[in-house]
């Protein structure tokens, strides 16, 4: 009877899966976010029966992706369902960050798995693809300014950009990860309230104003910043790797600094609107992101908050 019921509800959920599939694929605009729940059905069954069953139920939805789509919708399928698996997983620990992190590295990890796959195999580079779009465009526009403007000064303008073209072919690796966390988050928001209506015993995350992330990612990046200064041949592995980590761990140090912005307005007694308007104002403000920066690293090197509690 309990195989029967697992049986069935496993069928359910696969075809509320496909369905939302074919709505992702099919249809433009709304299909864009429905992308994002495409995980929930594999959250679901992991909550309710554990991994082991969740792994069959993401083989049988591959088997059947194939009959109602093309070889994508297998790498949507692993992608989605291997997702869904981890973040459910840390659902049912109750470890709300987890599920943030968990689910971050299984995005990470199907995407750079899905992209070497299309290019070994399929023989499509989307990378190398669009930076190419890119130069044709850089090019062109070049082009048509020289003959309204000085070769010169239309000369400078444009090595900037081709330098951070060349920039961003390195930081390849920081793109994908750095998808990998937005489209995380933005799983976990649709999922909640979703997974609460359904009444699952679900542990609240906390608060933005109090996380704190462990102390030695300050000296991490400090060290990376050392090497980077020093270490200068773009031609190089380690040069990619070390480009990488630094962007990675400057996106931590920054979150770490809003954080303290949050919690020392929070302290304060400020209105959210403060902390907010900060947030949004340092990503138009180049020098109001470095000390956002500079914040985060004090706030993670020295124990500002236990002063502040106390005070």
């Amino acid at each position: 009877m309990k195989k029967a019921h697992v049986l069935t509800e496993g069928a359910v959920l696969l075809a509320l899966y496909l369905v939302l599939m074919l709505f992702a694929r099919y249809v433009p605009i709304i299909g864009t976010i429905v992308l994002f729940v495409l995980p929930l059905p594999f959250i679901i069954f992991t909550l309710r029966h554990g991994i082991r069953l969740t792994f069959l139920l993401i083989f049988a939805g591959s088997i059947l992706s194939i009959l109602f789509g093309s070889i994508f919708s297998v790498i949507t399928a692993v992608t989605f369902g291997l997702s869904g698996v981890i973040m459910g997983y840390f659902y049912k620990r109750k470890q709300t960050l987890g599920v943030l992190v968990g689910g971050s590295l299984a995005y990470t990890f199907s995407i750079i798995v899905a992209y070497i796959g299309a290019k070994l195999f399929m023989n499509i580079d989307f990378i190398q693809d669009s930076i190419s779009l890119l130069e044709q465009s850089i090019q062109q526009s070049k082009n048509i300014l020289e003959s309204f403007t000085a070769e010169d000064q239309i000369s400078a303008q444009f090595a900037q950009l081709e330098e951070g073209l060349e920039l961003m072919v390195h930081l390849v690796p920081t793109m994908f990860v750095t998808i990998g966390m937005i489209s995380a988050v933005i799983t976990h928001l649709l999922a909640m309230p979703i997974l609460k209506r359904l009444r699952f015993d679900l542990a609240p995350l906390k608060p933005f104003r109090d996380w704190k992330l462990p102390q030695s990612i300050v000296w991490y990046y400090l060290i990376v910043s050392i090497l980077l200064m020093v270490y200068q041949d773009t031609e190089t592995f380690l040069f990619t790797a070390v480009i990488n980590l630094y962007f990675i761990l400057q996106f931590f140090v920054l979150m770490q600094g809003f954080s303290f912005t949050f919690y020392y307005s929070y302290i304060k007694g400020w209105s959210k609107a403060v902390p907010i308007s900060i947030l949004i104002g340092s990503f138009l403000i180049p020098i109001l992101l470095y000390l956002i920066r500079i914040l985060g690293i004090i706030d993670l090197g020295f124990p500002l908050r236990n002063k502040l509690s106390k005070k």
